[in-house]
């Protein structure tokens, strides 16, 4: 497929560079020429497009994930068929994949592998909401932007090639089957409780930096995923906190009804997990490791000769511990002379009113996290450490979390694109289209196309703002006089109704009047004003049409003494046709018998000039 570089794909895409490819489908970068903006051109591979079934289900399936709209999902802008090759367009994400991430760092932080799930979780609920399952979640198939927004790709091209591709014979498989789950590996029936799993998998790996179930073969690694338990993350990261192994017993459970009911409560038990990870990152306090020797070790460095020295150096350290003992006595009865005070509520107030309440409580205070809330004002207290009601000495610090208010970003300019672009444009920046659609007319804006957006172009609001779009329904009608399209062929009066921006219907019924393929009525009269886009009913003929009728046509050649030609023509229901044209002596008689349908004329030419016309009835 490397011959496709240059090449224009469904009239619209020009193909750049090839970017990869799997077992199903090879990539490529490709430049929209209509938008002009980069795009991703997925095209399914020679031996599956050969497949009438795997196509249709790719067809299908790519048509039904097409409709998904979310900031944690690839688009799909279009699919289509062009000259054998079956394709999908998507958006081009710049970045890396999370099996780069991974095998960048080794393993990730819990914080960063946490945020990176939450968005996975976000994309599959938004899948799941509306019944597609995704079937091949794996960190090959998730996208990480320059900004580090995780985008999940590849949905629905796993269920296309279900019965194609997913054995367990090949290299090709191998890295689908490490992130399949058991009951998928049984062939079983899967439900959103099998991106669940593959999603565990994906959290292990980000934790640990290797993957639960290895193996030779791909039928290996198959049955430990039905049959064993997978090694304790903790067993090969000892501190990670036990919240984060409970979560992933809850996923990687071997039963589908045991795992989280779906990714939502997934999300919510690793957001539980990220705040309370949060909240220890200030209080928790590292100590470094001494390591003693042993008192053999010590016996064998002392030097004999030293004696006498090594006493003096031990009343010296005797001493030291004497009066480290009084400091530490009178340091604890210090601190235990300090009075305690309950701590005051300072959740949901402006810091320095908080700061305030702690000073009058002498109480001191620190800021722990600062992060974005979109129910917090700005510069507001979100948390506090220790709770509100806990008694403490005078001299400990309060540790308060700051919101930074709600995460802000730019409305993307849709003016002027589909309202399906604009969807996935405002949806990539973060931002919800309103149920609402409004609608104008617009003689610039073509119809279909977004006339205007509310908040504007550019604007700076808070992520998960609506945009309420206005969408063209393009030229405003306008009043017409209806033509007369009776007798004309329907490819006449299509042309016609167009010209006028009028829409039509057909109903045919048998004409002895006029032949197949005529109007031989309208309902709304000629002449009759009408607006734009009014429906006008045609009834067209089915045939047979008027019967022949014969008429006489009696010429005299002028007598001039040269020959002239004699042409005659003949208009009828049929049109217009030539039904003689011949050389003549001067002053010849001519008589000829022609055909005609329905009503008309006889017209008769000598020499191109007119010098009979005949009614016919």
């Amino acid at each position: 497929m490397n011959t496709l570089i240059g090449q224009i794909v469904g009239n619209r895409y020009e193909i750049e560079e090839r970017l990869g490819g799997g077992g199903m489908a090879v990539v490529y970068k490709a430049k929209d020429r209509l938008l002009s903006r980069a795009v991703t051109v997925k095209i399914l591979r020679d031996q599956f497009a050969n497949d009438r079934e795997v196509v249709r289900r790719f067809l299908k399936e790519a048509q039904s994930v097409a409709k998904l709209s979310h900031p944690n999902i690839v688009s799909i802008y279009d699919v289509g068929q062009d000259q054998g090759l079956y394709y999908l367009v998507m958006e081009y994400v710049e970045g890396c994949t999370l099996k780069d991430v991974i095998q960048t760092k080794g393993r990730l932080d819990p914080l960063e592998a946490i945020e990176y799930a939450l968005q996975i979780c976000d994309a599959l609920q938004h899948a799941h909401d509306s019944n597609i399952i995704h079937r091949d979640i794996k960190p090959q198939n998730i996208l990480i932007t320059k900004k580090g927004q995780a985008k999940v790709t590849d949905f629905g091209i796993a269920k296309a090639a279900t019965n194609a591709t997913m054995t367990y014979s090949g290299s090709s498989i191998l890295g689908t089957v490490q992130y399949i789950s058991p009951e998928q590996a049984r062939g079983d029936l899967v439900t959103v409780h099998t991106d669940i799993y593959s999603a565990g998998i994906v959290l292990y790996e980000m934790l640990t930096g290797r993957l639960p179930f290895e193996g030779d073969t791909a039928i290996s690694i198959a049955i430990k995923h039905i049959q064993m338990e997978y090694p304790a993350a903790s067993q090969i990261v000892p501190d990670l906190p036990g919240e984060l192994e409970a979560v992933l017993a809850k996923a990687l459970a071997k039963k589908p009804e045991e795992r989280f009911a779906s990714a939502l409560d997934m999300k919510r038990a690793l957001e539980e997990v990220r705040d309370k990870l949060g909240q220890g990152l200030s209080q928790t306090v590292v100590l470094p490791r001494v390591t003693r020797k042993t008192g053999d070790e010590g016996a064998r460095e002392r030097p004999k000769s030293r004696r006498p020295r090594l006493v003096s150096w031990v009343l010296f350290l005797l001493a030291l511990t004497l009066l480290a003992a009084g400091s530490v006595y009178f340091g604890i009865n210090r601190y235990l002379a300090v009075s305690e005070v309950e701590v005051p509520d300072v959740t949901n107030i402006p810091l320095r009113e908080a700061e305030r309440i702690l000073f009058e409580h002498g109480l001191n205070w620190e800021i722990g996290m600062s992060r974005h809330d979109d129910q917090v004002p700005p510069d507001y207290v979100l948390a506090q450490r220790p709770a509100a009601g806990e008694k403490i000495k005078k001299t400990r610090a309060v540790v308060l979390d700051v919101s930074l208010g709600p995460n802000m970003g730019r409305i993307p300019d849709v003016i002027g694109l589909s309202q399906r672009e604009a969807r996935v444009e405002i949806a990539n920046a973060g931002f919800k289209v309103a149920q609402d659609v409004g609608e104008s007319y617009s003689d610039v804006v073509p119809e279909g196309h977004v006339l205007d957006q509310e908040p504007g172009p550019n604007a700076e609001v808070p992520l998960g703002t609506e945009v309420i779009l206005t969408i063209s329904l393009g030229p405003q009608p306008r009043y017409i006089t209806m033509p007369d399209l009776v007798g004309k062929t329907l490819a006449e009066a299509t042309e016609i109704l167009e010209q006028n921006y009028l829409e039509f219907e057909v109903h045919q019924e048998t004409s002895h009047e006029y032949f197949s393929g005529y109007v031989t009525g309208q309902d709304i009269p000629p002449g009759e004003q009408v607006l734009q886009r009014t429906t006008v009913n045609l009834t067209v003929s089915l045939g047979p049409g008027p019967a022949a009728k014969t008429a006489t046509i009696q010429v005299w050649v002028q007598d001039d003494g040269e020959q002239h030609r004699i042409k005659v023509v003949i208009e009828d229901q049929t049109g217009l046709r030539e039904a003689y044209n011949a050389v003549h002596d001067p002053n010849d008689f001519i008589s000829i018998e022609v055909p005609y349908y329905g009503q008309g004329k006889a017209q008769v030419y000598e020499d191109d000039v007119l010098i009979q016309e005949t009614a016919l009835q």
